[in-house]
């Protein structure tokens, strides 16, 4: 037997279960018999959710009841509540689990409330519904008929002048909002008594975390009670304006999800996250001070993951369109792009510039709470403010804008100031790490660390980008690229984003054999100059990056004399500085071939003076720390000379290949190459 749903299902189908006949062909319903058999539906699967609600309602409001008993009995029982005359049976609760304890029941709170909402919605639509079905039987039921002329599909009407809390009845009203009340009024009343009684950072981060989140629930049980009808008209005009867009037509973003980048905006600069682990351990290591692994895991979150992601997120919504419009926009990984133009994806636009932001804010807002949870809460603002002030400053100066109306000098002197602020990022980690450390500020391995590591990105930075522009040209005439070398000059055609960014593009005049020309066809042709690794030729000496890399590699060796815990002479002190910025220019000055063996010599020289300095004082680990700063500002100098920007961009991608052969060659090895060649 089919049932009640499974009959209107046939007939929305255009066939009728019992069909009459007529010439032998089966006549249809019509569109009123169609149109009051999806109202029936409609309303029967309405009422069916409205039980399904009342039954999870239910539910949820006494596990409420039950965590809120737990909780009560859990802190009872708890030694931070309890006098010094009644400890003997209490039971040591860490203070997070009490701090997070009310947690729970919010979030219980928080889901009735969400079914609270979808209810008052779905009122509103039944109701509808119920005024439709009426026009189909508009006879008023017999045994109501000395009540008045009340017609059937009224259930729901019927029910709403009881529970609506706009016009409901009185006593109905009051008691839902003594009920709302004693449950928002306990589980506030509970956090509020936890908070003041754990007191310090644990207080403020409940009084801020748990007050922000139960204003939130307020003012949303607000819009689902006494404002539901302002809400239900809000959505009815959004549904309005909506329905009859496809849903997948245009603005499809492609590339990178949208998931993925609010998770890790940019999974490429996975570098600086060891920037403030080293200002944690140099600052450690000259102290002579332990390692507090849960601090600089917090150091490393709030600064990297919260604060510098926030930072990226709003460094790439405002190069967003450029970023589109990149040669390597896939491997850069930022937001993701939007196929087509138009409204649509204009919208679609729209919608993930929201979200990054909100998660931004968000972001900001857990650094704020962490800060204040580990009692750094004032260093937590401060970094913050450091930041984004360097942010607002490196974003008004790259704004493409003031590059096109400026003349040509005015570019350069804008460059060369963008170029000295990229590198502030860099020495801000670390002094985030030596804090954290608990080093002073003003101390002076915390000062020489932050101006090498300062000087250190900005020559990092400046070799990334001299890379990056060579990947919007294309060879003017091919014939002048042979054998992996460039002929003097090399037309390269650049694309007119090159122009845009003349920080980018100023980098690129520095070479020699490149000569930067606009596309004179305009076309988007493959760009293969990224495939060159315009670096390994012997270039200028004075480049902004080589004098980045003298300054990181001199500065480095009165970091070394720090690393090495002891203030020395100025005679010893010089010397390694001498050798350190000699060498630092040979390498790069001298081509490819020699750079490793003169590399190998400076090395050996800065170990000789340090050892010849008080060997038997400081011994062997401290001799080596004084060649630690050059070798690092030196090694990273000869990798960016040695590769391309495709090569840099997939060094993920060819490490894991690497990883993944040695390990095969390992496994090969112990199965022995039979087995191995059936099993791979």
């Amino acid at each position: 037997m089919r049932s009640g749903l499974f009959q209107r299902s046939l007939r929305l189908l255009g066939r009728d279960v019992n069909p009459r006949e007529s010439d032998g062909n089966l006549k249809p319903p019509s569109d009123e018999e169609r149109r009051f058999d999806v109202l029936a539906l409609d309303y029967e699967m309405a009422r069916e959710d409205e039980r399904t609600f009342a039954n999870i309602q239910v539910a949820v409001a006494s596990i409420t009841v039950i965590l809120l008993g737990a909780i009560a009995a859990i802190v009872s029982d708890a030694c931070a509540f309890r006098s010094l005359k009644d400890k003997e049976n209490c039971k040591e609760i860490p203070d997070i689990f009490l701090a997070g304890a009310p947690a729970i029941p919010l979030a219980t709170l928080a889901f009735v409330q969400l079914l609270g909402m979808v209810a008052a919605l779905r009122s509103y639509y039944i109701r509808a519904v119920e005024n439709e079905l009426r026009k189909y039987a508009p006879s008023p039921l017999t045994d109501l008929a000395a009540v008045g002329p009340i017609g059937p599909a009224s259930y729901h009407g019927l029910i709403t002048e009881v529970t609506t809390l706009r016009r409901g009845r009185a006593g109905y009203r009051v008691l839902a909002t003594m009920i709302m009340l004693v449950a928002l009024g306990v589980f506030g009343g509970l956090t509020v008594w936890l908070a003041v009684h754990l007191g310090g950072a644990y207080r403020n981060a409940m009084l801020i975390g748990y007050g922000a989140a139960f204003l939130v629930l307020i003012a949303d049980v607000g819009g689902a009670t006494f404002g539901a009808r302002f809400t239900f008209f809000q959505v009815a005009h959004s549904y309005r304006e909506r329905r009859n867009r496809p849903l997948l037509n245009g603005g499809v973003p492609t590339g990178r999800s949208l998931t993925s980048y609010l998770l890790l905006p940019r999974p490429e600069d996975w570098i600086k996250w060891f920037f403030v682990p080293g200002g944690y351990f140099v600052a450690a290591w000259s102290t002579k001070g332990t390692v507090n692994w849960g601090t600089l895991t917090l150091a490393v979150v709030i600064t990297e993951y919260l604060v510098y992601s926030a930072r990226y997120q709003w460094n790439d919504i405002r190069g967003w369109m450029d970023d589109e419009k990149h040669p390597h926009s896939a491997a850069r990984l930022r937001l993701p792009s939007v196929e087509n133009e138009g409204p649509r994806a204009n919208r679609q636009r729209r919608t993930i510039v929201t979200v990054s932001s909100i998660i931004a804010l968000l972001r900001l807002l857990a650094a704020v709470f962490l800060g204040v949870a580990i009692g750094r809460s004032s260093a937590t603002l401060g970094l913050m403010a450091l930041v984004f002030i360097i942010g607002i400053l490196y974003e008004s100066l790259r704004t493409a804008e003031a590059f096109e109306k400026a003349p040509g000098m005015m570019k350069a002197s804008t460059a060369g100031l963008i170029w000295a602020v990229v590198g502030t990022g860099y020495g801000i980690r670390y002094l985030a790490g030596a804090y954290a450390a608990g080093a002073a500020l003003s101390n002076s391995i915390t000062i020489t660390g932050a101006v090498f590591t300062y000087f250190f990105g900005v020559m990092f930075v400046l070799l990334t980008w001299v890379l990056e522009a060579s990947s919007y040209c294309r060879l003017g005439t091919p014939a002048q690229h042979a054998d992996g070398r460039l002929q003097q000059p090399a037309c390269w055609y650049a694309a007119d984003q090159l122009f845009r960014k003349p920080h980018l593009r100023l980098l690129l005049t520095r070479l020699p054999w490149v000569e930067v020309r606009p596309d004179p066809y305009k076309r988007n042709l493959p760009r293969n100059c990224g495939t060159v690794p315009v670096l390994k030729e012997h270039s200028r000496l004075l480049t902004p990056w080589n004098l980045a890399y003298w300054a990181a590699c001199l500065v480095g060796e009165w970091l070394a004399v720090d690393l090495m815990r002891n203030s020395g002479g100025t005679d010893e002190v010089a010397w390694l500085a001498v050798i350190g910025l000699v060498g630092a220019v040979a390498v790069s000055h001298i081509r490819h071939p020699v750079r490793l063996m003169v590399t190998g010599i400076c090395i050996i020289a800065l170990l000789w003076v340090a050892a010849a300095w008080d060997n038997s004082r400081f011994g062997l680990p401290s001799v080596a720390m004084s060649v630690i700063p050059w070798g690092l500002a030196t090694a990273t100098y000869m990798v960016f000379r040695n590769q391309s920007y495709d090569a840099l961009k997939n060094f993920p991608k060819d490490l894991r290949q690497l990883v993944g052969k040695l390990g095969q060659s390992v496994v090969k090895a112990i199965v022995g190459t039979d087995t191995w060649q059936k099993i791979r």
